[in-house]
């Protein structure tokens, strides 16, 4: 078990790590291009080539997505009240305790941990967690609400194609599926070096207030993640990807959008470093949990 837990774990540490060396040697590293080559290209052919190969039904998936719902919905719940509690802003708060960072961290250690099925079910909870950040996400840190946005989301649009091409049962050209599957390779390495150069260019405030915070981001998405474990009676590897997906830190994008409209992104960044170092010192036992299931 315990070389089974390594083998996951290790590669996320050493990629992300790799970005981090790299910021802090000074080397050039372009953040916008590849987040949105990751964004508008790798991503959608991710989507696509893992859900269309060696992926679960529809029916799997749709159970999958209903739990991350669900674990969404009830920590806007859980974090209001805290945040009310508190007397913090919750226009800085909010979206940093509900939307773990399911993509540059989430997807990686699901399909290390469960392989290309696991990533799979790893894409529909993250699907589901991307729509919340592209709609309540954005709408808190904003303070206005433009439904519209998701239509801009290529990641939706991957999706749609995804269900037509199950639904239908349609046997798309063999070029087309591999050159999706290509792309999509790019995205999961992507992914942890971008998590370790955005790790690298942070920085902390308010340790006091913001600490908690981290901690309440790992404790809301743990509870949670066992309470639809148990409502929705999953076991196996829905169980422990459920697990590990809830209980990921909070999501970079999270500082994207406090940046953007000026939410306090000094605390919002101080909470994505704080919660990815505690994840990162838990993330084996975590690991672990999950392939007991």
């Amino acid at each position: 078990m315990l070389q089974e837990v390594f083998t996951v774990v290790a590669p996320v540490f050493i990629i992300a790590g790799v970005g981090y060396i790299w910021i802090k040697r000074e080397q050039p590293f372009d953040n916008l291009t590849v987040s949105s080559l990751v964004m508008y290209v790798g991503s959608p052919c991710l989507i696509y080539s893992s859900l269309t190969t060696n992926a679960p039904g529809l029916e799997i998936l749709a159970q999958m997505a209903l739990a991350a719902l669900f674990v969404i919905v009830c920590s806007v719940g859980l974090a209001l009240a805290f945040l009310k509690i508190t007397g913090w802003k919750y226009r800085t708060y909010l979206p940093a305790l509900v939307h773990p960072n399911g993509g540059n961290m989430g997807l990686p250690v699901v399909l290390l941990a469960f392989g290309e099925t696991g990533l799979a079910l790893g894409m529909a909870y993250f699907f589901v967690n991307s729509i919340s950040q592209y709609t309540l996400g954005l709408a808190v840190s904003s303070g206005e609400f433009h439904p519209t946005q998701l239509l801009k989301q290529p990641v939706i649009l991957a999706v749609l194609v995804v269900v037509i091409v199950l639904a239908t049962e349609t046997t798309m050209p063999r070029w087309f599926n591999a050159t999706t599957s290509i792309l999509g390779g790019i995205t999961i390495p992507a992914m942890l070096l971008m998590l370790g150069t955005s790790l690298a260019r942070l920085n902390i405030s308010s340790v006091r207030e913001t600490l908690t915070v981290a901690v309440m981001r790992l404790a809301i998405g743990l509870v949670l993640g066992l309470a639809a474990i148990y409502l929705f009676d999953l076991t196996g590897m829905l169980a422990g990807v459920v697990l590990l997906q809830a209980t990921m830190p909070a999501a970079v994008f999270n500082y994207v959008f406090a940046e953007r409209y000026n939410r306090e992104p000094d605390k919002v960044a101080a909470v994505i470093l704080q919660s990815t170092v505690m994840s990162v010192l838990s993330l084996p036992l975590l690991v672990g949990w999950a392939l007991t299931f």
